[in-house]
This record gives structure tokens, C-alpha cells and sequence, in this order.
């Protein structure tokens, strides 16, 4: 129960109760009461929480009258759900790791600009202090994005937006009005005013109506208005003070006021308010020219995309490590072609191909160390890892599957129509390699759906966990894998490992494939276990078509020339074509464009770096297990395309950003210093030295060792 606190109130000299509010609000202890109540309770939203239940203060007179309500100010000092980290990985953690993951390049660089801008917005005034969710996953009620920082809340609806929906709502609700709603770092009240600005204000309303009739629903058929809006912080401020001054000085901006490097300083530049007006002031006049904030968000992020290279164009001569082996124009296996990987390189053309592909890299298993693999991986770019069957202990076979599981249901979709229909497992399996009369590619992907593949499937999940390659980086609970570290008590992203069976396709004029071009939302391993001979009788494989990341900005121009109005927003994101041969030989011959080709065989994974856009067309039926992971290597290529789907989110509800990057790093920042905390302690006790932290030269000469090692 709360405790009651006499407040005076000098105009009645009465004596005002505060209540913490620690139910819905539609309970029955609050029916009588005449408050606003929030949009979870009022819709019931399967599986939301009450958005104003341990944060909003209900004050009371001596009679338990409501006579005013208010939240939980910054310095409130309410009780923090205990976040439980793990303690074991998939081997013992070593500082090497912990010094990896936090360095100034990776997770502190990453987080820094987002960690002072919320210092910022913490001094904005009328803050409501949120604790941190464990039990659901918070995402702003606008564009899906997680909601980690500087996010903004409705007090008569509790919806909430992020910093960046937050910014749209006051571009176009703001008016010169004193209001006692704090303003957005860099935004001035009054900009705009008049009957000029007015008018502005209207047509911008209008226009992004037509694109997301319901951003600016409230209760009641209310409109938001950026007068309803108060600041969220979910941060401690000491706990916050101390990682923006740790990870200053990992940048190298310390106390002593060292110069960072241009890098550091462009991705911090972000957080100076004076730069931050400046940007926004742009992007209001290009409001005002006739373009959306979802086609900002569209621009900014595409650019973005275009901008994730690596120091040099990512050619054969930068990726050779003279551990793989280039394989240059491959080919589908054919009758004399064994039917699994084995050591030797897949088949390939004496003759140049119709189109031009990249070589790809190729190691064996044997071959590929972690300090190769990273050093190839830094490059951002695609391989290939052989021989892997005999590393697994289970048998991943039609037949397995029909025994083991064959009773339970499951929804299938078919490749071409994306029509879907409900099957048992044991009915799709039983009808592998049986070609004949068949008219449809059907596909059981994402399995299971909802239900965590550990639980579902221990024994296979075991198996994929001690067969798959890079395990410090591909395994849930790898060293290098940032997603290791989140508590276990929060709503994780589920990051795998699925399983994607499939019926053949065709790679003909006109195909949509098996899976049609997309990025996945980090980075990827995708492993097939077992391939039906084909229609033909050759070994059965399955095509990936691969793109540099810098190539993406070439890809989405070539769908806008050829196929504008047939996609929503971002063709890639849209998932929505498949590049047959005639559309690859096109996008060669007009943008220079080539992919990474690949013939994937049995007993073989492909690395998918975060940001590469990839289809695939299964060439036989196929059972194929794939997981995402989070490297520190690609983490600003997650970012974008946190960005990028969120832009695609403006006008069309898509997914969820189930990644939740930021908050991942933040959980990942404070167990790598928790386990500091223990080292140095135990250090202590022996008599040993410790520094709690790695130097950034100690950093980078860990890093010139393993590319020295590669």
C-alpha cells in the first residue's frame, strides 16, 4: 500500500494525499475516479501493460477525493527491477571479450551520442521517471522502434513516441502558445507562428495524414498536441553520469580535454544542441517544400546505407586473406558433383557467366579461425564455411522430421502468391523430392513461429549449437555475440536459431524464388543440413544472391527506374521483388552491379554481414537451420537499419523492432562492467593489479594481431 504524505496546499490550506497509482486503470479501486485513463486499458491490448500504473501520482484530500494527478519526477526514488545478467557463455569470458565489446569503436561509440542527448533531455523539466520494462518490450506506438532514449508520453493517453515521432508532432502541432510542455532540445517555440505558419502547419497535417491517418489519435477522438507531451527517462542519473564519463574516456574526450579522433567527433556532433537545431531547422523547410517526415526518414536512411563502406571498395583484392579460397564463377552441381560440401571448392566455369558474379570467399571449417574470421568479417563481407555435416550429430531429414514431429500444425506459404494455407508437419515433409505434377513452391519458414527454438526443440537445438562455425560470435550465448549479455529476465529478441524448409523454386524469367530480396535485421548464419536430388537427379542446392552493402543505394535506384508505385516506401525493405537472371543481367548492364553468387550445398553455412541485401532461390527441396548474432564489427550497419525500418514503418505497420540494438548495447555496457566489478574485486584479493577497463591502445593492438594473424 502507498504511503500517505500530508503536502500543504497554500490556497485551500488543505492537506493533499499522494498515492502512487499501482493498478490498471480501469480497476475497480479506480472507478469512481475522474482521470484520464490510458490506451492499453481502454482498448485492452492483448499482451501491453497499463501505461500509467508505478508512474502516475493521484493526490488526494482527507475525504480520498481525487483533486489532481501527476507522475513520478526524475528524482523519485522507487524500487529498480534487478536485472539478472548471465554469468556463463559458451566458454569462460576473458577481458579480451569484455574489452572488445565495449571498445570506443563498438558499443561506447554507438551508445555515447544517445547517452548525452538523453543528459539533455533529463534537464528539460516535468520529466516522468519510468522504470526500465522487463516484462514487455517497449517500442514507441508510431513507428515500432524500441524505446530506449529520450522518448516523449502522452499524459492524457499514455501513448509514447520516440525522440524521433516526438519531433514530427511538434512540427506539426507547435504553435508560438506558451505551454508548459518542456521543448525539444533545439526546436524554439514561436518558430513558425502567425497565420503563415499556421497555414504551414495544416498542409503538413494534411499531407501526413494521407500517409498515417492515426499518428496523431488520442483519446476520446482527441488529436495529439505537442501541449500533452511530457519527457521519459528510464535512466538512474548517477548510473547514466558515469557511462557518458567512462565512455568519454574510451573515446578519448576525457577529463583532460584530449581531442577525438574525426570519427568520434562526427558521431558526437549528434548531441550538440546547436548542430541538432540546425539539422532540424533543414528538415522543417523540406517540410514545407511537400515532403513527409517518412520521406526524410526514407532519405537519410538510404543515404546512410550508402555511406557503410569499408576504407576500400569491398574487391577480390581486399577479401583474399590467402586462407579462402576465391571460387569465381560457380555453377549448380551437376550429375558427377558430390552431393554434400566436402574440402574441395564447389564447381565452377571455365567460361565467363551471362552474369558476372563476385568471387566468393570459401574456408573449410578447419581453416577458419576466430582471428581470420574477424578480420574477414571487419571487411563486411560475405563467405562461405564447408564440411560441416559431420559435425552434427542428429540426422536433419525429411524423415525426422515426419517421425518426430509429424503430428504437429503448421503454416505454410507459397512462394509465388504468398498464399498460405495450415498443414501438419509430417503432411509438408512427406512430400519432399516428389517433383512430379507439382505447381506450387510452398515453404515452412521462421520455425516455430512464436515458440523459442530452445524449448521447442532442446535436441536440436543442442546439436546446432555445438556444430555451428565462429561459435564465439554465431552461438546465443557466444563471447562476441553483444545479444549474449541481455538479462534474463527482459523480453530478449529472439534472434534464432529458425529453421526455413522449403519446396525447389526456379530461378526462370518471372520467379519470385523462395525468398525474395531483403536485409535481415543483424548479422546472420544460415546452415543446410539436407537437400533432395533435383527434378534432374543433380545434387540439390540452393542459389543466394549476395550485394555489397555499398551497393544498396544502386539497387534501390534500379527498382525506382523500373518499377516505381509497386512497393511501399523502400523496395528492399518491402520484400517484394526477386532478381531473376534477365532483371540481374539488367541491373549489371545499367548500375555495374554484381552479387556474391552462391550454390549452397549440404554441410554448408553462409555468413550474411548485416546491411548486405540477399535472396534466395532453392534449387531442390531443402532444410536449412539459420540464428542471427550481433558482432561488434557491424554494429553501425544495425543501426542503420534500425533507421531504415523504422522509416518503413511510418506507412506501413511491418514489424516490430524486435532487435532493440540500444537497449542490447546498454545491457551488454553493463554486464561487461559488472564483470569488471567481479575481476577486479577478486584481483583484490589475491594482491593482483587491475585496470577496470582496456585502454584504447591496448584495444587496437588487439586488433593488429588479428588481422597479423589473418
Amino acid at each position: 500500500m502507498p504511503v500517505a504524505v500530508p503536502v500543504s496546499h497554500s490556497q485551500q490550506n488543505a492537506k493533499w494525499f499522494p498515492e502512487l497509482q499501482f493498478a490498471r486503470c480501469m480497476s475497480a479501486r479506480y472507478r469512481s475516479d475522474a482521470f484520464p485513463r490510458c490506451v492499453s486499458c481502454t482498448r485492452r491490448w492483448a499482451g501491453d501493460t497499463c501505461r500509467f500504473q508505478n508512474i502516475r501520482i493521484l493526490l488526494r484530500d482527507a475525504n480520498k477525493n481525487l483533486v489532481a494527478v501527476g507522475f513520478q519526477p526524475l528524482t523519485a526514488k522507487a524500487e529498480c527491477t534487478q536485472m539478472i545478467y548471465p554469468d556463463e557463455w559458451n566458454i569462460v569470458l576473458e577481458k579480451r571479450h569484455v574489452n572488445r565489446i565495449m571498445a570506443s569503436k563498438t558499443v561506447a561509440m554507438a551508445l555515447l551520442p544517445h547517452l548525452q542527448k538523453e543528459q539533455a533531455h533529463q534537464n528539460l523539466g516535468s520529466v516522468v521517471k519510468r522504470q526500465r520494462e522487463t516484462d514487455v518490450r517497449a517500442t514507441c506506438d508510431t513507428c515500432m522502434t524500441s524505446l530506449f532514449s529520450s522518448s516523449w508520453m502522452c499524459r492524457q493517453c499514455g501513448r509514447e513516441a520516440c525522440e524521433e515521432c516526438y519531433q514530427t508532432i511538434y512540427r506539426l502541432t507547435a504553435d508560438s502558445t506558451p505551454s508548459p510542455t518542456p521543448t525539444p532540445t533545439g526546436n524554439k517555440p514561436g518558430k513558425g507562428s502567425g497565420t503563415s505558419g499556421a497555414t504551414q502547419r495544416a498542409i503538413m497535417k494534411e499531407r501526413h495524414a494521407s500517409s498515417n491517418p492515426f499518428f496523431l489519435s488520442c483519446n476520446r477522438k482527441a488529436l495529439h498536441g505537442v501541449h500533452t507531451f511530457n519527457p521519459v527517462t528510464r535512466f538512474v542519473q548517477g548510473e547514466l553520469d558515469d557511462a557518458v564519463k567512462e565512455m568519454l574516456r574510451l573515446a578519448g574526450e576525457g577529463e583532460k580535454g584530449q581531442n577525438a579522433d574525426a570519427n568520434t567527433k562526427e558521431r558526437t556532433e549528434g548531441a550538440d544542441p546547436a548542430k541538432r537545431s540546425e539539422r532540424e531547422g533543414e528538415e522543417h523547410r523540406e517540410v514545407v517544400k511537400g515532403e513527409n517526415a517518412m520521406d526524410i526518414d526514407a532519405r537519410v536512411s538510404t543515404a546512410s546505407t550508402s555511406n557503410l563502406t569499408t576504407t576500400h571498395s569491398l574487391t577480390p583484392d581486399v577479401y583474399d586473406d590467402g586462407v579462402c579460397t576465391l571460387v569465381s564463377n560457380p555453377i549448380p552441381p551437376s550429375l558427377s558433383t558430390s552431393s554434400v560440401s566436402l574440402a574441395h571448392s564447389p564447381p565452377m566455369s571455365s567460361e565467363p557467366l551471362p552474369v558476372p558474379s563476385w568471387p566468393v570467399p570459401y574456408y573449410t571449417v578447419e581453416s577458419l579461425t576466430e582471428q581470420v574470421f574477424a578480420a574477414q568479417w571487419a571487411r563486411g563481407t560475405p563467405l562461405i564455411v564447408t564440411g560441416l555435416l559431420e559435425r552434427f550429430s542428429l540426422r536433419w531429414t525429411p524423415e525426422y522430421f515426419v517421425n518426430t514431429y509429424g503430428a504437429q500444425p503448421c503454416i505454410i506459404i507459397e512462394c509465388e502468391s504468398n498464399a498460405n494455407k495450415k498443414v501438419t508437419v509430417g503432411e509438408f515433409f512427406s512430400n519432399f523430392g516428389q517433383y512430379e505434377g507439382r505447381t506450387e513452391f510452398w515453404k515452412l519458414k521462421d520455425w516455430p513461429p512464436s515458440s523459442d527454438f530452445k524449448t521447442a526443440f532442446p535436441e536440436l537445438y543442442d546439436d546446432f549449437s555445438r556444430a555451428v562455425p565462429i561459435p564465439n560470435y554465431s552461438r546465443r550465448d557466444g563471447t562476441m555475440n553483444i545479444a549474449s549479455h541481455f538479462p534474463s529476465n527482459t523480453v530478449a529478441p529472439d534472434l534464432g536459431p529458425k529453421m526455413y524448409n522449403a519446396y525447389a523454386a526456379n530461378d526462370n524469367p518471372g520467379s519470385k524464388g523462395s525468398t525474395r530480396l531483403h536485409m535481415d535485421m543483424a548479422d546472420a548464419v544460415n546452415i543446410m543440413l539436407h537437400a533432395e536430388l533435383t527434378a534432374t537427379g543433380a545434387p540439390g542446392c540452393a542459389a543466394w544472391d549476395l550485394f555489397r552493402a555499398e551497393d544498396s543505394i544502386h539497387l534501390r535506384a534500379f527498382f525506382k527506374r523500373h518499377f516505381k508505385g509497386q512497393y511501399q516506401n523502400d523496395p528492399i525493405h518491402a520484400q517484394t521483388f526477386y532478381l531473376d537472371t534477365d532483371l540481374r543481367k539488367q541491373l549489371y548492364d545499367e548500375m555495374g552491379v554484381r552479387s556474391f553468387r552462391i550454390y549452397q550445398r549440404p554441410g554448408e553455412a553462409v555468413f550474411i554481414p548485416a546491411g548486405c541485401a540477399h535472396q534466395v532461390c532453392n534449387l531442390a527441396d531443402s532444410i536449412k537451420v539459420a540464428c542471427d548474432f550481433v558482432s561488434p564489427e557491424n554494429v553501425e550497419r544495425c543501426e542503420t537499419l534500425t533507421r531504415e525500418f523504422r522509416a518503413q514503418n511510418q506507412s506501413l505497420v511491418w514489424k516490430e523492432d524486435v532487435l532493440q540494438l540500444r537497449s542490447m548495447m546498454w545491457f551488454a555496457w553493463l554486464s561487461c562492467r559488472q564483470q569488471q566489478a567481479k575481476w577486479t574485486s577478486e584481483e583484490e584479493g589475491t594482491g593482483e593489479l587491475s585496470t577496470s577497463v582496456a585502454t584504447e591502445a591496448e584495444i587496437e593492438n588487439e586488433n593488429a594481431d588479428q588481422s597479423n594473424a589473418s
